[in-house]
């Protein structure tokens, strides 16, 4: 199982520095910086091609009313269901872990990390929230919007009882 650790850090940096406006119009002008393809633009969101060196090179854009508000990247290989998680889940905990060095040499201490079987460490940067997520078949890459990150991040409201 291959994790593009050079190809994360990379996109991690351009996505620290890109003047932000998390408007669709800004997916081109990212991709293009990024070297990726953009696929297809929909509704509620677009599909990219990417140039990671993983089995499924892609990426996918969610959002709505001409705003994005998250790119989940593929940055390891996804594991097939022939391969036993025996094997596969020491692969991807050794990945995860050599992207944390990574990104915590590059954008500093996290923010927040979530530990267990399908581990999640995030950086909340001024342009861009970074998080990655080791699932249980590959490690993402999210580049996620401030804005709507903070909407995700409120607490619910607490409503009194009517008795």
């Amino acid at each position: 199982m291959y994790v593009d650790i050079e190809g994360a850090t990379r996109i991690a940096r351009l996505a620290a520095e890109f003047n932000w406006t998390w408007a669709v119009d800004d997916l081109e002008p990212f991709c293009t910086q990024a070297g990726w393809e953009l696929v297809e633009l929909r509704h509620a969101g677009g599909s990219i091609r990417t140039n990671f060196h993983v089995s499924r090179p892609t990426a996918n854009m969610f959002g709505r009313q001409h705003r994005m508000d998250w790119i989940s990247i593929f940055v390891s290989d996804v594991a097939d269901d022939a391969t036993p998680m025996t094997v596969v889940r020491p692969l991807l905990i050794e990945g995860f872990t050599n992207l944390d060095v990574a990104f915590t040499a590059l954008l500093g201490t996290a923010t927040s990390a979530e530990p267990g079987p399908e581990a999640t460490i995030r950086w909340d940067l001024p342009k861009a929230v970074t998080t990655l997520h080791r699932g249980v078949s590959a490690i993402h890459l999210r580049l996620t919007s401030p804005g709507y990150q903070a909407w995700v991040d409120e607490p619910e409201p607490e409503y009194e009882d009517e008795d």
